[in-house]
């Protein structure tokens, strides 16, 4: 079980390391004030990059604008449930429908979805990204000292909306407990920071040193 202590200390880690903080408060108060497909932009471009660039010349605006009109319904069904009340299974099929339309967009997809659904209603969705829904080496998350100490377990999880559901079930369960280091901030995006320093940014690390061990014996 992740201890309270522990949860506070992978949030302030982030907050000193990442420095797109901005771009998300600015997304925030874009949406906030009623400016949607702006917010989600700003998000896509900055966030979701390494996807969204490559469809950036070809992405339909007014076509994406029609998708989230068409999902009003589903957020409206969501909009006063958070991650520690919610019963995922009764509000499955709302998820599904908004978990598809949204990664069915060629430069969000299945890692964009969640950042644009966290957007919406930030005290429910869990961003994740590859690293986080387990698509890296098993050896890298063999290593992870989250894993090693018992309070992270390790999954692989589908790209697919059956899979955001089992991981946002997974969340649930795992964090519930515990509450946001600050009081701006929801538990769901203080989830995300924690997993972010804790899987992400250190299976990238790992990464980053095979680069260079591999580099350094070609030269030899």
């Amino acid at each position: 079980m992740i201890k309270q202590s522990t949860f506070n200390e992978g949030v302030q880690e982030f907050d000193r390391r990442e420095r797109r903080t901005d771009f998300f408060a600015l997304a925030s108060n874009l949406i906030s004030k009623g400016f949607d497909i702006e917010a989600h932009i700003l998000l896509l471009a900055t966030w979701n990059f390494a996807r969204f660039r490559y469809a950036v010349k070809e992405f339909d605006i007014e076509k994406f604008r029609k998708t989230l009109r068409n999902l009003d319904k589903n957020f409206n069904a969501l909009k006063n449930q958070t991650l520690g009340s919610i019963d995922l299974n009764k509000h499955q099929s709302d998820i599904t429908t908004i978990f598809e339309a949204l990664s069915a967009i060629k430069g969000i997809e299945f890692t964009g979805a969640p950042k644009l659904m966290h957007l919406v209603n930030p005290r429910l969705f869990v961003m994740w990204d590859n690293y986080i829904r387990g698509a890296k080496s098993k050896q890298f998350y063999s290593d992870l000292p989250i894993i090693n100490s018992g309070e992270w377990i390790f999954e692989n999880y589908p790209s697919n909306a059956e899979g955001y559901i089992r991981f946002l079930k997974d969340m649930q369960c795992r964090f519930r407990h515990l509450s946001p280091p600050s009081s701006s901030k929801t538990l769901a995006k203080a989830i995300d920071e924690f997993n972010y320093v804790h899987i992400t940014l250190a299976i990238q690390e790992m990464e980053k040193r095979r680069k260079n061990l591999s580099n350094h014996g070609s030269e030899a």
